[in-house]
This record gives C-alpha cells, structure tokens and sequence, in this order.
C-alpha cells in the first residue's frame, strides 16, 4: 500500500513539472509570435540618436550598424548657425538632414534620390576644393545650415518638428533614398561639379552663361515641365512709391527717382533668353536683375513692372535662381516615370556619376 502511494506521488510531481514546463514554452511562444506580429513590414532604420540638453545629431548608430566599414566613412563639421557650435558627423547622416531641408518629403523617391546626389556633390566638391567656412577654417568647416551661404541642414530633433506624426514614414523615405545612392556624387571631365539646384524654374532654367558670364558646359538652359504645382511658381508684389525709393535707397543712397515721370523711372535694360531680367535701371541708379530681386524679395528674376497710381506691382514666374536642377521639375519627371539618373541628366548636361572614397 505504501508503496502504492509512493509511486502515485512521484507520478503527480512528474505531471506537474511537466505542465509547468509547457505552460512556460506556449508562454513564450505566445510572446514571440505577437512580437512577430506587431512587426510584419516593419523596416528597422537606424535613426541618430538626440541628447536632451540639445539638437546635436549622434552620428555613432550609424557606425555600430557597420562597424566594419565605420573606417571608411566620410565626415564632415557643420556649422549650426543658430547656436554658433560645429557638429561632427557622418557625410551619409549630413545627406540626409539637407535632402530633409531642401526637398518636400511627400516628393518621389527617384526625385528624392537626385536630390540626395546634388546635395551629396554640393558637400564633395567643397570638400575637394578645400572651400573652408571663414572664421572656422582651423575647425576644418565646409559646410553650415544657411541656405543663403551653404545648403540648407536640419537635424533630426528639426524633422520632428516639421513632419509630426509623419516623422516616422518621411525619415524612413529619406534615409532609403540617400542610402540607395550612398556616395554617388556627379562630376564632369572628372572633378565634381557645382550641383545647383532650384525649387521652380519658371518653364525654362536658365543658362550659366548668362549669370556667371561665361558657359559651363553641364549647366544649359533646359525646358522644365510640370512646375505649376509650385506653391511659389508665381507671385505679386506691390510697393507703394515711398516704400519702393526707401528700400532702394538702403543700398543706393544716391538715389534720385521721380514719381511724376514713373514710365522713364523704372526701365528693364536687357533681359536673358529665358526671359529673366538681366539689367534694371531705376531712375539713376543701374543694377543686375538678382540685386533688384534682393531688395525687394521676390520669387525670382524673371519679374515684370507694372507702375500703378500710387505704387509700384511686380509679377514673378518661377522660384530660385533658376540654375541646374529644378526640384519641382524632377518630381514632374519621377511621377512620369523617370529613374534620378535620367533626372540628373537631363538637368546636368554631359555629366557622370561617379562614387566619393
């Protein structure tokens, strides 16, 4: 009998272990598979990570992804203007943050990629030719995030800000694009190029020659199609006459203008084949198209005048200086089907893409 019972217990204990055991195995089956789930379709990217005391981008995530290959990266110092610091980081990284800055992130991916190569080779070539930012050339800076003097850079933190809710699906497109042309720069007879780039030409974009004076053979006006959707593809000023003689008096103060004799006073003196105004005379002062364009902050300098009773109206057509790519342009040729290297181009003429080491 007592060994009846004996026997009877160990079979129990041995039961119990068991089911123990495999309430414990479908506990973590059952965890993983809705980890599994939750994550179907979902592509990891390593995004910088942030400090909390700033907006400095890390650029140490991207290496542990390759550590391998972290040796032969590329890294740039970018001058952050607003608070006067230079960040250290990745070329790949800063691609990223200035195809953020300077193209909408609802754009085509093929478009997105262009961009990603012009901003690319925008960076090489100030690089290669040693073009340092003046006042931090013992920092070794070429670039900075003013798009007035450099190209333009926001940072991850910057993004967040911009895009909301949609960070996540804009920065994923983004870093696809730049990664899929991971040091591809343009050049032409084998030095990098100068890869302007415009948000709309008007039409048409303009030749170098009629902005720097002489040709460069991979920068030719081109027919740019699709532009209209531009929210900046057109526009219209006005500025009452005394505003209009104080703003150009602010950089000629020897102006002499007279309000009576308005059709004599205000004169376009030469304009560019694509229509963009190269000179201007008002009253006695001569001045290029892209001064006046300043002055005045107007879209572009394919403007006309139109003198009113008691001001001065002024239409623009296109958006930026007008020279190689226009932005929305590519997108035009991306949704009808065109890959970034037939973009590039078409907007850059005899050019190659060759890789930066």
């Amino acid at each position: 009998m007592k060994r009846q019972v004996k026997k009877v217990f160990v079979v129990d204990r041995f039961l119990m272990v068991a089911t123990v055991v495999v309430l414990l195995f479908a506990n973590i089956l059952s965890n993983w598979t809705n980890y599994g789930k939750q994550n179907v379709g979902k592509t990891q990217i390593p995004v910088p990570a942030t400090k909390n005391r700033g907006s400095k981008v890390v650029s140490s995530n991207f290496e542990d992804k390759k550590s391998d290959s972290s040796k032969n990266q590329i890294y740039v110092n970018v001058l952050r203007k607003s608070t006067k610091k230079v960040e250290r980081m990745s070329l790949e990284e800063y691609v990223i943050g200035a195809v953020a800055a300077e193209m909408p992130a609802e754009f085509a991916t093929e478009a997105l990629k262009a961009q990603a190569i012009a901003c690319r080779t925008y960076a090489a070539r100030k690089i290669s030719k040693k073009m340092l930012h003046e006042g931090y050339e013992k920092q070794k800076v070429y670039l900075c995030d003013d798009y007035s003097h450099c190209q333009a850079y926001i940072d991850i933190n910057q993004m967040k800000q911009r895009w909301g809710k949609n960070f996540d699906k804009y920065y994923k497109k983004i870093y696809l694009a730049v990664m899929a042309t991971k040091g591809e720069v343009l050049a032409y007879n084998g030095e990098i190029i100068d890869s302007l780039f415009h948000a709309a030409s008007g039409g048409r974009t303009e030749d170098a020659k009629e902005v720097f004076g002489q040709s460069v053979p991979y920068l030719q006006s081109v027919v740019s199609r699709g532009e209209e959707a531009c929210p900046k593809f057109s526009g219209e000023f006005y500025f009452p006459y005394d505003e209009f003689v104080k703003r150009i008096k602010n950089f000629y103060p020897n102006l002499k203008f007279d309000t009576r004799k308005i059709s004599s006073q205000v004169k376009v003196l030469q304009r560019t084949n694509t229509q963009r105004v190269k000179t201007i005379k008002v009253g006695n002062v001569t001045m290029n198209g892209n001064e006046f364009r300043s002055i005045f902050g107007l879209y572009s300098t394919e403007f006309w005048i139109y003198p009113q009773q008691r001001g001065i109206e002024i239409k623009t057509k296109g958006y930026g200086h007008g020279l190689g790519m226009s932005q929305w342009g590519a997108n035009y040729l991306a949704r009808q089907g065109k890959n970034y290297k037939e973009i590039l181009f078409y907007y850059y003429k005899n050019v190659k893409i060759c890789r930066v080491k």
